[in-house]
């Protein structure tokens, strides 16, 4: 018998379950009580999610079509065996197999699903009446759709992921920030929820009333706080809560939708490693040692006074897309670091127009009106896009990467000096002959979700002017070093000419922008910069078709030549990691490979071997 109450996620099946029909036999029906109950669910905190044996392009255009496309998460349509794909789902989501529902017409697809989670509930289409009957009865207490909002961003997070060479240099590029609270009053109905339905890194498993909670919180012998976190990808809220008496955690909890990131071990350390008895199993184990070094981006439980001292006394910025991200991962802190990197705003959309240089003028330029402008009639910017402390940081060295310059397009209001950039600039937006792909995704969207009738109103307002030239670039240069404090020393990252992957065109642009940049600096001291073409040798240095994805040896090599710039520049001694952390990387992520591929992530031999590469990695960062 389901119980809503017990379900955190639905997976649906499509032909013959979630529509009438098969789709690509041109049968599919629509079965509107399903449509509506799709948003019902969303709307009471419950995420949706599809496992289909579908052509992915036209399943994703129908769904689109039908106005519920944007309702599902880690979405999986394929023709791949469904229990795989169900592991992988439910894995990705950091869920329990018991939260989770499978609905799916075709009995062995269930029965595969149920063989590799036991645990796991399913269903039939005939049930789905029933679940109407209980979604109906729940609260609607998520109607902004936050939750749903925040499963996208691990999406996102997911894929982006797998760009990095290892889980840890992802972590330093996401720029986690973690925040303790101490208004757990302000904030009691999400602390309680916390307390009753989170199970996998529920450290302490003291399931209490709301009335007792309060009574805890007014109660002067607990210490209580409560955690959230914000990093690149998104805002988490609220994800943990403890409290604290006589230096023992009498709750300690937190959210699995950070799970992996090791809030949990750092709020630990920030408590002075408490007694702690852990019940039941959970997902990560605390160590009374480690704090990791990711979040907040300082060096917190084992920092000495000399080390707070040479952080604050000096201020970098990172701006720019993954070469700098990566890069962050291999450089020491030699000081306080502040990143700019592109990002996925709150709904979900890619904002990569952060780091070009017409938005980085338009910080110093454009009014507050203008911003206005921008925001209503730009649908691939949002507000922070137009924000950022490139002129008012005060930063000693700031680093910026040039690689998006050459290759984005650049869009001009009509009548006006204020300008935009978005996506390609041999396909541009406001040519009907591309509507149709940025539409459907064809062409690259930014997860934006164009319309024609938005391309339509934007093509009225804004016309395409071409991309960054390196004239453009260099008045670019002067306008900034004339801007930013005298003290800041700018730093451009410039792009390899190497044809890799016969990208020839690209490869020119480059070097005709790194011409311009390197005659600029000749008559500057301010402006330095480190080319890629010095450390690139071959085909073997790039990750895949891209010319701006590189092995981790090149994000090495620019993240040792950023050190050597920060003590040249401030006098502060930059110590690099040693060359075996590149084969402590190979190894790591080798290892982590085998291991997932060889065994399953409940099995005993995977319990085993998942603490010996975590010890491996905090052992990394002592090289």
């Amino acid at each position: 018998m389901l119980d809503i109450n017990t379900i955190k996620l639905i997976i649906w099946d499509l032909d013959d379950t979630f529509w009438k029909g098969t789709l690509s036999e041109g049968g599919a029906q629509v079965i509107t009580k399903n449509i509506q109950l799709i948003k019902d669910t969303t709307d009471a905190g419950i995420i949706n999610s599809i496992c289909s044996k579908n052509e992915p392009t036209p399943t994703i255009q129908y769904l689109k079509q039908l106005g519920i496309w944007d309702y599902f998460v880690f979405t999986s349509i394929n023709w791949d065996n469904k229990g795989v794909r169900i592991r992988q789902i439910i894995e990705q989501m950091a869920l329990r197999p018991q939260n989770v529902l499978f609905l799916d017409d075709n009995v062995h697809n269930l029965n595969e699903a149920k063989h590799i989670f036991p645990l796991l509930q399913i269903a039939e289409p005939a049930e789905i009446p029933t679940l109407i009957e209980q979604v109906a009865l729940l609260p609607k207490k998520d109607t902004s759709h936050k939750r749903l909002q925040q499963y996208k961003v691990l999406e996102t997070k997911a894929q982006e992921a797998k760009s990095y060479d290892s889980n840890e240099a992802f972590l330093y590029a996401s720029n986690i920030r973690v925040e303790i609270h101490t208004d757990c009053l302000n904030q009691m109905e999400r602390l309680h929820d916390l307390i009753l339905r989170s199970n996998q890194l529920n450290f302490t498993k003291k399931r209490i009333s709301q009335e007792e909670l309060i009574s805890l919180l007014h109660d002067d012998r607990y210490q209580c706080g409560y955690v959230s976190v914000i990093d690149n990808y998104g805002d988490y809220g609220i994800v943990g809560f403890y409290a604290l008496r006589d230096n023992t955690l009498e709750h300690f909890v937190f959210s699995c939708r950070t799970m992996g990131q090791m809030i949990e071990q750092w709020v630990y350390a920030q408590l002075g490693f408490p007694q702690l008895e852990v019940v039941g199993e959970v997902r990560t184990q605390l160590n009374k040692t480690d704090c990791p070094l990711w979040i907040n981006q300082i060096n917190c439980a084992s920092s000495n006074n000399h080390d707070r001292q040479q952080i604050s006394s000096c201020n970098i910025l990172l701006k720019g897309p993954c070469d700098l991200a990566h890069s962050q991962s291999y450089l020491r802190q030699v000081g306080h670091v502040s990143t700019e990197f592109t990002y996925v705003d709150n709904s979900g959309k890619i904002i990569e127009g952060y780091n070009h240089s017409v938005h980085i003028l338009g910080l110093h330029e454009y009014s507050d009106s203008d911003k206005e402008i921008i925001t209503k009639e730009c649908q691939f910017v949002d507000a922070a896009m137009l924000d950022g402390s490139f002129f008012t940081g005060n930063y000693d060295v700031i680093f910026l990467s040039s690689l998006i310059e050459t290759p984005y397009g650049i869009y001009q209001k009509k009548g006006t000096n204020i300008r935009v950039v978005f996506g390609g600039k041999h396909k541009p937006l406001t040519s009907p002959s591309n509507w149709s792909d940025y539409i459907t995704g064809k062409l690259y969207n930014g997860r934006n979700h164009f319309t024609e009738q938005y391309l339509r109103e934007f093509s009225a307002n804004y016309e395409f002017v071409g991309s960054t030239t390196p004239e453009d670039y260099s008045n670019f240069l002067k306008k900034a070093l004339e801007w930013l404090p005298k003290k800041t020393t700018l730093c451009i990252i410039l792009g390899t000419t190497y044809h890799h992957n016969g990208q020839k065109e690209w490869a020119e642009e480059h070097r005709l922008l790194n011409q311009a940049v390197i005659s600029f600096a000749k008559t500057n001291p301010r402006l330095r910069y480190i080319a890629l073409d010095d450390i690139i040798t071959g085909e073997s240095d790039f990750m895949d078709n891209s010319l701006n994805h590189y092995t981790a040896r090149v994000y090495y090599e620019i993240a040792q030549k950023m050190g050597a710039i920060i003590e040249d520049c401030t006098g502060i001694s930059f110590s690099g990691y040693s060359k075996y952390i590149l084969w402590f990387d190979h190894i790591l992520n080798k290892g982590k490979f085998i291991v997932t591929k060889l065994f399953s992530t409940n099995s005993a031999m995977y319990k085993v071997l998942k603490p010996i590469y975590l010890k491996l990695a905090r052992k990394k960062k002592t090289i």
